[in-house]
């Protein structure tokens, strides 16, 4: 028979996958619409006011179905990880009650924002709306992942009494909200969620120019640039906040840092090892770039890394993190190299006619497979880095409180709840695309310019 727990690990690991993947839209849109609707009514720019007015359509349908699959994510946690959301709710649910006001906002301004697109007169004042609606949308992913930031560095509550004796004393709700790893875990994941729905839009977009033609050809074509311009941006906020999320993890989560590097003993002069396996108590490396870890995460060579033989083997996250942290970083890599190579060939081809006829982004098939490829890789990134922040944890929900086999549910009368909540999730994405792609062959680009 099944281990319930694993049941319990499964359905919430497979529901968070597509959750985030509707979350990255929901809270990437609101910028793009806002930029677009800014662009146009600075420029008088038709093409950028109707993406923005398109996009909002897609917002709506992204907002509902993700109010849907969030509903049914809250559910879950209740039902499958009781005793957990037990400790949740009587220590850190703070996050939880105030982004019910950030969702509202959301909701209120998004309403109003699509119902009001040609009853104000002044463009700018409607374009005041979407303050709200990034407010609400932007801060619910920051409130959720400081939930998570508790998970990974509980916090405001006496830790060792708990572990002691099972009493909750010293509980201060708002140092739980604010623990440890809340501003470099919100900083790199939240912007990381924003990257790649821009990014995934970005390639739908790139796609679409290609093999269109006439006044739509124009429309997507300003809105891949526009998207281009905006997912560079933020790209790089990530490239900075990521490796300063790696200097954090090297002093609040040693831990977690060691089996990302795949260090088995504290040392100095450390390599940084990329890829190998383990074999016979030691990890057989690739690649090893001799004194690099060390300097990255010290500063200096003879700088001291942790290693997890300090501390108990029961506690270890499994080893193959260290190959997928290698590889999430080899994924954002090579998202970052096409990103600038389709930057300086916008940059090059604008002010030299002869490599713009030679190497023309728009018109070439390499372009369309370059952005399309940087969605895929996109989507690729932001999954695992979630994935890494969980099993990083592992064998913890809640990091050095409260193991996950202690906090599932382990009654089998809830595996039809399971069922049914796996088939809501394996139906909701296609549906929402099909959904999305109908609407919009319905209404073409062409006439909603004129």
């Amino acid at each position: 028979m099944l281990n319930p727990i694993l049941l319990d690990r499964a359905t919430i690991g497979f529901s968070l996958a597509i959750h985030v993947f509707l979350v990255s839209f929901g809270i990437s849109l609101p910028i793009i619409i806002g930029t677009s609707e800014f662009i146009g009514i600075r420029y008088g720019d038709k093409y950028y006011k109707a993406l923005a007015k398109r996009l909002t359509t897609t917002l709506l349908i992204f907002f509902a179905i993700g109010t849907a699959s969030g509903t049914v994510v809250a559910l879950e946690l209740l039902l499958l990880w009781p005793k957990f959301m037990a400790l949740i709710g009587s220590v850190d649910i703070l996050p939880l009650y105030i982004e019910v006001f950030a969702f509202f906002t959301e909701a209120i301004f998004l309403a109003t924002y699509a119902y009001s697109w040609d009853k104000i007169k002044k463009q700018y004042y409607h374009l005041l709306l979407v303050i709200p609606i990034v407010i609400g949308s932007v801060g619910s992913g920051i409130l959720i992942t400081l939930l998570n930031s508790f998970m990974n560095t509980p916090a405001g509550f006496n830790i060792t009494e708990y572990l002691n004796s099972g009493a909750l004393t010293g509980v201060n709700p708002i140092a739980a909200l604010f623990p440890p790893s809340a501003i470099y875990e919100d900083s790199h994941g939240v912007a990381g969620t924003i990257l790649a729905g821009i990014v995934m839009v970005m390639a739908y977009f790139a796609y679409k120019q290609y093999v269109s033609s006439g006044e739509a050809r124009t429309y997507y074509k300003k809105a891949t640039k526009l998207l281009l311009g905006i997912g560079s941006t933020v790209a790089a906020f990530v490239i900075g906040t990521g490796v300063y999320s790696i200097e954090m993890l090297y002093y609040v989560q040693p831990e977690k840092y060691a089996a990302f590097e795949g260090n088995l003993v504290p040392t100095t002069h450390a390599a940084e090892m990329l890829f190998g396996f383990f074999i016979n108590g030691k990890w057989v490396d690739y690649i090893a770039i001799p004194n690099l870890q060390s300097v990255l995460a010290t500063g200096s060579a003879s700088g001291l890394v942790p290693g997890l033989s300090q501390f108990p083997t029961y506690t270890w996250p499994p080893l193959f993190v260290h190959d997928m942290f290698d590889f999430m970083v080899l994924v954002g890599f090579l998202l970052g190299i096409i990103l600038l190579i389709i930057d300086l060939a916008l940059i090059i081809g604008r002010y030299s006619n002869r490599f713009s006829q030679m190497w023309n982004i728009w018109n070439s098939r390499w372009a369309a497979v370059f952005a399309i490829l940087s969605g895929v890789l996109a989507l690729v990134l932001m999954e695992l880095g979630w994935i890494m922040e969980e099993f990083g944890r592992q064998p913890w929900i809640i990091y050095g409180v409260m193991l996950v086999s202690q906090a599932g549910n382990t009654s089998t009368s809830i595996l039809p709840i399971m069922i049914a909540i796996i088939v809501f999730y394996a139906l909701i994405l296609p549906f929402t695309l099909v959904y999305i792609n109908r609407h919009f062959k319905s209404k073409p680009v062409e006439a909603e310019l004129q």
